[in-house]
């Protein structure tokens, strides 16, 4: 028989499944995560390129993984949606602090896999903004009680920052 006229994508195939089944005889696909339970068949996207990000982050997710640009953006997040509630002079600047060493964190990771620009805060925009706050607060006759009602923290630690 002459190497011409194999047909390589069956032999291969052929390869496969005996090896499959030898496997299976031999009982190596016993003690599998997940055996006994059904499949989890997301649909795959047909673009190429799509289909192996899909991949990538089926892993991701799977493994519990979370990229380091993701982590930072979530806690950006988290602390601007504090900052937009602070009611202290003192935590305001504070957020604004950690705030935009964590964008600069993100800015100098060298990855851009999300095309999403995160910009830092200004300290005098936030102290104008928590004034208004205050403000509003007077005008709708909340009393001065409870005007702060969030205690005054300590800044961040900095390994709490050099941590993401």
């Amino acid at each position: 028989m002459s190497l011409k006229n194999l047909d390589i994508e069956s032999v291969m195939r052929r390869l496969a499944e005996r090896r499959i089944e030898e496997a299976m005889r031999e009982g190596k696909f016993d003690n599998l995560a997940g055996a006994g339970k059904p499949l989890d068949l997301e649909p795959m996207p047909a673009d190429e390129n799509a289909r192996m990000t899909w991949w990538m982050l089926r892993i991701l997710k799977n493994n519990n993984f979370t990229p380091e640009e993701v982590t930072l953006r979530r806690k950006i997040e988290g602390l601007k949606h504090e900052l937009s509630v602070a009611t202290t002079e003192r935590r305001v600047d504070v957020l604004v602090k950690t705030i935009n060493e964590l964008v600069r964190q993100l800015n100098t990771l060298g990855t851009n896999a999300i095309n999403i620009a995160v910009s830092g805060v200004s300290l005098e925009e936030e102290r104008g903004k928590l004034a208004e706050r205050m403000a509003d607060a007077i005008r709708a006759d909340v009393p001065p009680s409870l005007l702060r009602i969030e205690p005054a923290p300590d800044p961040l630690p900095s390994a709490m920052l050099s941590a993401t």
